[in-house]
């Protein structure tokens, strides 16, 4: 008697590939672009932003086993792997972690006239002093939300805080940066 179709055992990966590679393919798609930005927000350098982030995948894979989806989505967990791996790195070059929001010049949009690339870079180095000027956890909740895109209940998530927690501060980070540009 033949078994239906549905009731075959699934074929194991082809070229040895573990089970979680399908999964990590769709993540990779759907949440290496925000968090490639939050890295980028985070360091000066692409080719160090894109190894973080391929660190962050490779991480990912390793510990697939252990992702638990009722627990929440998957894009606060990967972020928490390259927040980690990025204080790693920061540690290691023995520098405080920072916004480099100068590097937003780089998402300016290929077509600006060159009197608007050159507001846009005057905006942004205005921009990048002030918030240089605000405490690290204000840049940490900054680079989450702006550069990552990420929702106030998402970062509250990675940071172990209450939504209305990251909300306020964040908030509070904004008057602050509010404060500094009005000089």
């Amino acid at each position: 008697m033949t078994r239906p179709l549905q009731a075959l055992p699934s074929p194991p990966p082809a070229g040895g590939a573990p089970a979680h590679a399908e999964p990590l393919g769709a993540w990779w798609a759907e949440h290496s672009g925000p968090i490639y930005r939050y890295l980028r927000f985070r360091v000066p350098d692409p080719d160090t932003a894109e190894d973080l982030l391929a660190e962050t995948f490779v991480r990912a894979l390793g510990a697939a086993d252990r992702y638990d989806p009722s627990r929440g989505p998957v894009r606060p967990w990967l972020l928490r792997i390259a927040q980690n791996l990025l204080r790693d790195h920061l540690r290691r070059q023995g520098r405080r972690l920072q916004v480099p929001l100068a590097r937003l010049r780089d998402l300016v949009h290929e077509s600006a006239s060159p009197e608007e690339r050159l507001l846009w870079e005057e905006e942004v180095a205005l921009l990048t002093a002030a918030v240089r000027t605000l405490a690290e956890r204000d840049q940490e909740l900054v680079s989450l939300r702006y550069g990552s895109g990420l929702s106030t209940a998402e970062i509250g998530e990675l940071l172990g805080l209450r939504e209305a927690t990251v909300r306020t501060r964040l908030w509070r980070a904004l008057g602050r940066l509010r404060e500094v540009l009005a000089r």
